[in-house]
């Protein structure tokens, strides 16, 4: 049974007014280690929002968030900035890459808070961009890369830590579809390689090519085909 990495238990999030807007209605998730998971739903269902909460990036009105079995309520700011940096890795549909700054450069930036010596950093950058398939590349600024060369180098380092969950916003948005392919390819690679895998998406398409589909609506699940994984179910 994989060890759950990511857990929701009755969170709501509601936002001040008259009446107060409650985007997330008491929302139960468990994602354990190694899986790779799609949460669907349409704009305004709740994903993006659950997504923040997730990854510690907002706070739920109510309700417990455990990242790797720590209840993030009990963090301060500083411990939580450590928990996102050691545990969590993002990618996003836009790349966030710094125009002026190598691949390598850019990757060794995603251990920038994670504690790792200086030395260190860009040889694990560099093994990184080997892994995403792009050693021969590591040296190129994103103005030479494509758009999903660039997307790759923000893959690497989202995972340059070594994360327990790496959440995908959208990740193939600005892609054609061939590269969006590969894209997702790489993605599940990384979950057989044990890092959790979240991919948030509108898409019913690349929501099919996942192991377990969470389907949101109105700030509620609807279903959720791998419920049973974090129970013993086989895989």
């Amino acid at each position: 049974m994989p060890g759950t990495v990511v857990e929701l238990v009755d969170v709501v999030k509601e936002y001040p007014g008259s009446p107060p807007l409650r985007v997330l209605h008491g929302v139960d998730l468990a994602i354990g280690s190694g899986e790779l998971v799609s949460v669907v739903g349409a704009s305004g269902s709740g994903k993006s929002t659950m997504l923040a909460i997730m990854g510690t990036l907002d706070d739920p009105t109510s309700g417990t968030v455990l990242i790797d079995g720590t209840d993030v309520a009990r963090l301060g700011e500083r411990e939580r900035a450590a928990l996102r940096a050691r545990r969590i890795g993002f990618v996003f549909q836009q790349f966030f890459l710094l125009p002026a700054l190598s691949a390598l450069d850019n990757v060794a930036l995603g251990l920038l808070y994670s504690g790792v010596p200086v030395a260190e950093r860009a040889s694990r950058a560099a093994v990184a961009l080997e892994r995403v398939g792009l050693g021969a590349r590591m040296r190129h600024r994103p103005g030479q890369l494509s758009g999903g060369e660039q997307q790759r180098v923000a893959i690497a380092r989202a995972v340059v830590g070594d994360p327990s969950v790496l959440f995908a916003d959208e990740p193939t948005g600005a892609l054609d579809s061939t590269t969006g392919e590969r894209i997702l390819e790489l993605l599940t690679s990384i979950s057989e390689s044990g890092t959790a895998v979240v991919i948030i998406t509108h898409d019913a398409h690349i929501a099919a090519r996942t192991q377990r589909q969470v389907s949101i609506h109105d700030g509620r699940i609807l279903s959720d085909t791998g419920a049973l994984v974090l129970e013993g179910a086989a895989r």
